[in-house]
């Protein structure tokens, strides 16, 4: 399906920071050129202190962040100067990225794949983490009373993630009892590798797809807020792996029209 136009006060409720700019960054610069109110509000932006998993800490070297560096600032640094040149305001959540938490029983939550960049978080829901559910249900309603948006958008959760899916099921409940429209966009990188559609909790369905095409100039702009994520771009993008060709190619491949385009969903209560 074509764009459709969007109203005039956007908030995006992003798991991590980048994610949003990364799935649907030129979608945010054509809100705010169009003169939209967007708020970037990022669920797991929290400061992690010392010490780390091995995970974390694997990260942070891909990163390039030395051990004494506060990584947490200078990701949400990043953020801030990322959401600017989209025109977006932005909004930065206390709770810690899963590679920083532990179980339960004291293991930490999230592992690296030894020899590759990839982490091994175990299978988990929402309802798995009841008291951190509720606090990010909560925090989430806060910034919606406070930016009265007239469209939400967020995160489809197709890679899994338990974060994702903690920040996307909380958004939908908040939606709901708002009644406001809602909106998941299609999460990359991980679609390119992994073409699911999202499986919402119950009570939720997606409507029809709508793949909106953005202009050359918002794609730049796009591209050019990824830069100022330096440390995801040394994980994402270098000598051998070009991430905006891989963005380029996904766009193309997944829609008749020609043109960068993103994809999202309207979610339907049911």
């Amino acid at each position: 399906m074509s764009q459709d136009p969007y109203p005039g006060r956007i908030v995006a409720i992003s798991p991590h920071l980048d994610d949003a700019v990364l799935s649907f960054g030129a979608g945010l610069a054509r809100a705010t050129r169009d003169g939209a109110k967007v708020t970037v509000h990022t669920v797991f932006a929290g400061t992690a202190v010392a010490p780390f998993s091995p995970a974390a800490d694997r990260l942070h070297s891909i990163w390039g962040f030395s051990p004494e560096q506060d990584a947490s600032l200078h990701r949400r640094n990043e953020d801030i100067a990322a959401l600017g040149h989209l025109g977006a305001e932005y909004r930065h959540g206390r709770f810690l990225d899963a590679i920083y938490r532990r179980l339960p029983d004291g293991r930490w939550l999230a592992d690296h794949v030894p020899g590759r960049q990839k982490l091994a978080i175990g299978e988990l829901s929402p309802q798995s983490h009841p008291e951190l559910f509720s606090a990010v249900k909560d925090d989430i309603e806060a910034v919606v009373e406070e930016c009265e948006p007239t469209l939400i958008l967020t995160c489809g959760a197709i890679s899994g993630h338990i974060d994702n899916k903690i920040a996307r099921d909380a958004t939908l409940l908040v939606a709901r009892e708002k009644d406001i429209p809602v909106r998941l966009w299609e999460d990359l990188p991980h679609a390119m590798f992994s073409p699911d559609t999202p499986e919402l909790p119950e009570g939720f369905q997606l409507g029809s797809p709508v793949r909106a095409s953005v202009e050359p100039d918002l794609r730049t702009r796009k591209f050019e807020a990824l830069r100022r994520y330096p440390s995801q771009m040394l994980m994402l993008h270098g000598p051998d792996k070009d991430l905006f060709a891989q963005l380029d190619g996904h766009a193309r491949k997944s829609s008749a029209q020609p043109g960068y385009g993103e994809l999202t969903w309207p979610v339907v209560s049911r």
